[in-house]
């Protein structure tokens, strides 16, 4: 018997696709049809022990032009699991019309060592002549794709010369009738309200404001599978695209400039212009938050979830950049204040952690193993990590955000820690990069692997506090509730201790607890009282603090010096700071209206 006929079965793998959504809805489909050819070519090639996996890879309404797809993502990720041994597809631009996407695949499937058969093509890789075959088979497919795109942008901008939209919904204002633009007298309104508006207030902020005092709202479109889009309060963005959209003017924007459309204006032209000059002397020039060489804005979380942004601050003349956590209304309600770290100094922390990491042979042993690089292989790549740290550290300030964005997935920062989540499939490809031109990753190819490999740095990274930690709210003058004398004498006789040990430096507790008039124990208990958090203070000063605090019971309790552990210990609710939407961090943010009562 032959060794073909005594190996273990050899499990494959069928992938279909389908480019668009038409008829998807039907029983029996063009993915259906492929995937029933593929599995009628595999059963007969049992003899070689081939084997059908039951999992279906469909990809229905997804162009070839890229590897943004479901199906094809956990196709991907099966394979490095080594879960699958061959690919089979009815043609091979079912898989991929792009020569560059086929030779990303091929490198995954020749590490795996995964074969790929084309059953309408009667070819697979197992041989040369079939990589052969295949490599010119994509280069037509791919040559198609391009003429089918110039041909589409060719149509689009004889159209946009012609003075017609190509597609689309129709813009605010407008809808289409008999393929023409024609104006909507309600919506037109609004956009003259919208652009009056700006040249009298001279603002994007005060025109959002007038909108949402007016109650405007977006038009409702119907798309052409019977969805309604629309019909809901007009977002800022809205309002700035009306305001830069030369359509309104009776104009099409293009490439090169504007052409003159045959629709009708909405506004006259001393309008359009006078807003234009008003709007470019309000366009920001110089230094800002974009535009630097810092590079983390876009991978960069603290340990409470917020985002942390670039922000630019002015001192003595000269640009300051800090990361700062985004300022989120719940966390201003729980009082946690946003972190704040140097730009440059966390750039260059980060650099050196994973210049570390690199040269720790351990840890980068670790990292590869998670992406399934074992023996020979791993030796290989693990010895490669001085010289790509040598490399990082050369790289220039230019390009190290395309190199840190590729091998950093997050980044975390918490009091005493710095936390870097890498993503080993890209440390494989610096590892194996030469250092020839700029390393840039492969954002198609993410999807294909989960491993991740995380990296704590035991480091403080966040600046000192500058803002207060607690907001003393006034007494209500409506309460009815009156202060509990007992409590009341219990703090003032915590103030007194306190007094007394200030005073007395030269006595220790049990002469301090003589002198006071009471025992050591309950002494130390009354210092401690001195640090209760300043809301429960005021609640026992208002008398509003819980129905079972009496003094025995607070006297007795051991008080923590975390204030949300007494907050908790003593039966009170955590503070809530009154917020204010419009003035966060000083941007005027538009008002929410769960939040306004709009």
């Amino acid at each position: 018997m032959s060794s073909e006929m005594t190996s273990a079965p050899k499990r494959c793998a069928i992938y279909t696709r389908k480019s668009t959504n038409s008829r998807l809805e039907l029983e029996v489909n063009s993915l259906t049809t492929q995937h029933e050819i593929c599995a009628a070519y595999i059963a007969s090639q049992q003899y070689r022990g081939w084997v059908a996996l039951p999992k279906r890879y469909d990809d229905g309404g997804h162009s070839g032009s890229g590897l943004e797809r479901p199906a094809l993502a956990a196709l991907m990720h099966d394979i490095e699991a080594g879960e699958v041994d061959a690919v089979v597809v009815y043609k091979i631009d079912r898989l991929t019309r792009s020569l560059l996407d086929f030779v990303r695949l091929i490198e995954v499937f020749d590490r795996r060592s995964v074969g790929l058969i084309s059953v309408s093509q009667a070819f697979d890789t197992t041989d040369s002549m079939g990589r052969m075959i295949l490599n010119v088979l994509l280069t037509f497919s791919q040559f198609e794709r391009e003429l089918i795109a110039e041909r589409v942008r060719d149509s689009i901008r004889t159209r946009k010369r012609h003075g017609r939209v190509h597609g689309g919904l129709a813009p605010f204002g407008y809808d289409y009738r008999d393929g023409e633009l024609e104006v909507v007298e309600a919506e037109a309104k609004i956009v003259r309200f919208i652009f009056d508006t700006f040249l009298r207030l001279g603002t994007y902020t005060a025109v959002m404001s007038a909108v949402r005092e007016a109650g405007l709202s977006s038009s409702m479109k119907t798309m052409k599978n019977g969805t309604i889009r629309g019909g809901r309060p007009m977002s800022s963005g809205s309002v700035y695209n009306i305001l830069r959209n030369p359509i309104y003017v009776g104009e099409i924007r293009s490439d090169h400039g504007t052409w003159p459309g045959r629709h009708e204006p909405i506004i006259d032209r001393s309008t359009w212009d006078t807003a234009s000059a008003l709007a470019a002397a309000r366009t920001r020039h110089g230094p800002g938050a974009l535009g630097t060489d810092h590079f983390l804005a876009g991978i960069l979380w603290d340990d409470l979830g917020r985002h942390m942004l670039l922000h630019l601050n002015w001192v003595d003349g000269a640009p300051y950049h800090s990361y700062i956590s985004s300022n989120a209304l719940w966390s201003q309600a729980e009082f946690r204040r946003a972190y704040r770290s140097r730009a440059d100094r966390l750039d260059a922390l980060v650099i050196a952690a994973l210049s570390a990491f690199l040269c720790d042979r351990g840890q980068l042993r670790a990292a590869l193993r998670t992406h399934g690089l074992f023996g020979a292989e791993l030796d290989r790549f693990s010895v490669r990590g001085a010289t790509a740290a040598e490399r990082l550290e050369r790289t220039p300030a230019p390009e190290l955000e395309a190199l840190v964005t590729a091998l950093v997935i997050r980044i975390e920062v918490a009091p005493e820690t710095l936390t870097i989540d890498l993503r080993p499939l890209e440390l494989r490809r610096f590892l194996e990069w030469e250092g020839q031109g700029t390393f840039v990753g492969r954002p198609a190819d993410w999807s294909t692997s989960n491993a991740q490999y995380t990296l704590d740095v035991p480091v403080s990274v966040i600046a000192p506090e500058r803002w207060p930690a607690f907001t003393v709210q006034p007494r209500d003058a409506a309460s009815a509730s009156k202060p509990d004398r007992q409590l009341l004498i219990l703090l003032r006789s915590a103030r007194a201790a306190q007094a007394l040990f200030d005073a007395n430096r030269d006595l220790d507790l049990a002469g301090l607890a003589r002198k006071f008039g009471r025992k050591p124990g309950y002494f130390s208990r009354l210092i401690r009282l001195n640090y209760l958090a300043p809301d429960i203070v005021a609640s026992i000063a208002d008398g509003t603090q819980p129905q079972g605090l009496t003094r025995k019971s607070l006297a007795a309790a051991h008080i923590p010096l975390d204030w949300s552990v007494q907050r908790k210990l003593l039966g009170f609710g955590e503070p809530v700071r009154p917020t204010t939407p419009r003035n966060l961090f000083g941007r005027g943010m538009w008002p929410n209206r769960s939040l306004t009562g709009a």
